[in-house]
């Protein structure tokens, strides 16, 4: 036993000496999950399949009854702000008036009278919907849907906060070639449910699309599933019966995987969904791709570094304790059992500011932190 165990710890060594030499090679074996096509599908819960109705949810004010330090933090979060009822976003409160002119139309997002109006105007007409939901809090881009003549549209254009106005998404396309071309994009059936499970809590069950019953945000229920059983079973006193699910029981490669169903899951990235640079929206697949990556290993899942309840840390330096509880330390010796990865040989701090660089997403007018772990060559190509 003693052998294999010491066996276990040199291959651990070896991989991660590999890995600090920047020695070509494989990265760690992919688990099974992600090996095999829908392997996520045999979590439990996952926050997006739509499995509970409207009814078995309690709503996370009920939550804060018992867990009100956790509410009242994770409140504040990018997640819990998924998504806004278009009148309450922090977005449009302070900018009531948005419009862009691009090409032959004039695009506008108003607040008035507590409602939010999209309208796309020509030298010929104007068309004017309400919006329905505003998608994202905000941090880089935040997003707008209509709904019109019972289709949900996607509007073309998004508010960008480092440029602090309205732009057109992606890259600049032809003109739309009519009006009505110019509303958006429709979006299917599946998009619009992807969306609201993603961004809302207990938004629908099976295929049905429920936006009244949608809770924007990502609230408690949307992560440790419906809790109305899990209230009813604690009030009465049943306190083993706790008929709520855990996220943070799962093994390290089951939370990827768990993450990922929402955060661009791995399966994305192998249905081609997610290409080239911009394979660095999927954290999941980049983090997978690290060579430090170790599927049991709790240090190398999400929450090993990302606490659901607290707001994110944008800190690079805040992350240095998380690299260090791998990595020995400067001046603190080789390598060991439970610290296998070597000292940096040229920084102290800021780790992720070297290992983990950021990478502009063309179109996107923002740039995303690459979750591949790796020594990053001046001049080397991104690699995919």
């Amino acid at each position: 036993m003693r052998i294999r165990i010491e066996s276990a710890r040199f291959l651990l060594l070896v991989l991660t000496i590999l890995a600090l030499s920047g020695t070509p090679g494989e990265p760690w074996t992919l688990c099974a999950w992600a090996r095999s096509p829908g392997g996520d599908e045999n979590l439990p819960w996952k926050p997006n399949r739509g499995e509970a109705r409207p009814a078995e949810y309690t709503g996370s004010q009920t939550c804060a009854e018992c867990h009100h330090a956790n509410f009242q933090i994770q409140k504040t979060t990018s997640m819990a702000q998924a998504s806004q009822r278009p009148a309450e976003s922090r977005i449009l409160r302070r900018n009531p008036s948005l419009t862009l002119a691009q090409g032959p139309y004039t695009y506008a997002i108003t607040l008035k009278g507590g409602q939010v109006l999209f309208s796309v105007s020509d030298s010929h007409g104007r068309i004017t919907e309400p919006v329905v939901l505003a998608v994202g809090v905000g941090d880089t881009h935040q997003n707008y849907l209509i709904q019109r003549q019972g289709d949900y549209y996607q509007v073309p254009v998004s508010y960008y906060s480092a440029e602090k106005k309205l732009l057109i998404i992606g890259k600049t396309t032809p003109a739309p070639p009519s009006l009505e071309a110019a509303l958006g994009t429709r979006l299917t059936v599946e998009r619009v449910r992807a969306c609201f499970r993603c961004h809302g809590t207990a938004s629908g069950y099976g295929d049905s699309i429920e936006i009244d019953h949608l809770v924007p945000g990502v609230g408690c229920e949307a992560c440790h599933g419906p809790g109305a059983k899990h209230v009813t079973a604690m009030r009465a006193g049943r306190l083993k019966d706790s008929l709520i699910y855990a996220p943070k029981d799962l093994k390290p490669d089951e939370k990827v995987a768990f993450c990922g169903t929402c955060h661009h899951g791995v399966q994305e990235v192998k249905r081609g969904e997610l290409r080239g640079i911009r394979t660095v929206l999927s954290q999941p697949y980049r983090l997978m791709q690290s060579r430090c990556w170790n599927p049991a290993d709790t240090r190398t899942s999400c929450t090993s570094c990302h606490n659901p309840h607290q707001p994110l840390g944008r800190e690079t330096a805040g992350y240095d304790t998380k690299c260090l509880s791998c990595h020995v330390s400067s001046g603190s010796g080789p390598s060991r059992a439970k610290q296998p990865g070597n000292a940096c040989p040229v920084g102290k701090r800021d780790c992720a500011s070297c290992h983990m660089p950021k990478v502009e997403v063309p179109g996107s007018h923002s740039s995303f932190t690459d979750h591949r772990i790796r020594i990053v060559r001046a001049g080397a190509p991104y690699p995919e």
